[in-house]
């Protein structure tokens, strides 16, 4: 078993490459895990590459019905000074990313949220740090109140979009994280057309969901398939303009009377112009 933490990159297809020789743990605390690692270039010659290891952790961009976002003011040692950020929070071991994302949005901020859209990745500090952080948005908002950790203290906000751009712009907003999740959300709302990936699950099976997919999509003018999972949740896949798609995504979470639809994760898909209706694809196998 290799004893290098970092993350597997793609060193073979690239001629800037840095082959690791081997390392060391210089510190190991409560948050960080210090390496110092010896590495040949890719002239030959060798350097020293300190580096710290990061767990991952995941920023979710809460909206509220109203259109507002959710935001979090809190103090940050190291600067000695109070953030405006979105909620966040580190991956805890063998949890991955959508848990935490749902478990940090409840704790921080006391919301619990229906459809969860995957808006991309950033490594925030790619030269001293693995760190790799997972940006989701967070909509159909419920409030079932905050459970902070003990000893964390925050102030919660709601804010426009134009809020945020304006605090972005006199220096309030100045997380590096948050701005490149700003950055990210209003790409996605703004784009001009979407095809996606919709997981649903819930009470969505043997309801007639499927079916009920199918009559959306058609009178909202989207097209792709949707299918049964084996795990007893839908699958559809979506394309077309993006407010069809987000309507149909909307129209999902309502779901058919005989359904109860728990969550609705919806991620990028690849487009496919060869798409025309929408279909039943027969269930996952």
């Amino acid at each position: 078993m290799s004893d290098d933490p970092r993350p597997r990159g793609d060193r073979a297809a690239d001629s800037l490459a840095e082959a690791r020789i081997g390392g060391e743990q210089v510190y190991r605390g409560a948050l960080l895990d210090v390496r110092r690692d010896r590495a040949r270039m890719p002239d030959g010659s060798e350097a020293v590459r300190e580096y710290i290891v990061h767990p991952g952790a995941v920023l979710v961009v809460p909206r509220l019905d109203d259109g507002r976002l959710v935001v979090e003011r809190q103090f940050r040692y190291p600067h000695d000074r109070s953030f405006l950020e979105f909620p966040a929070g580190k991956l805890d071991p063998g949890e991955d990313a959508l848990a935490t994302g749902v478990r940090e949005l409840i704790e921080e901020v006391g919301y619990a949220a229906q459809v969860w859209i995957h808006l991309g990745v950033v490594h925030p500090v790619i030269s001293y740090s693995t760190e790799t952080i997972g940006i989701y948005a967070a909509h159909g908002l419920a409030h079932v109140g905050a459970k902070l950790d003990e000893g964390e203290f925050l102030e919660v906000h709601r804010m426009s979009l134009a809020e945020l751009g304006t605090a972005v712009d006199d220096g309030r907003l100045t997380d590096a994280k948050s701005v490149s999740a700003l950055l990210m959300y209003e790409r996605w709302t703004s784009a001009a057309t979407r095809t996606i990936r919709v997981e649903i699950s819930g009470r969505v099976q043997g309801v007639g969901y499927r079916d009920f997919a199918c009559r959306e999509a058609a009178a909202g003018g989207v097209t792709g398939w949707v299918r049964n999972r084996r795990d007893g949740s839908v699958e559809a896949h979506v394309q077309g303009r993006r407010e069809r798609c987000d309507a149909f995504v909307e129209r999902c979470r309502r779901g058919p009377p005989a359904s109860d639809v728990d969550r609705i994760v919806v991620t990028r898909a690849a487009s496919d112009a060869t798409l025309s209706g929408f279909l039943v694809r027969p269930t996952q196998r």
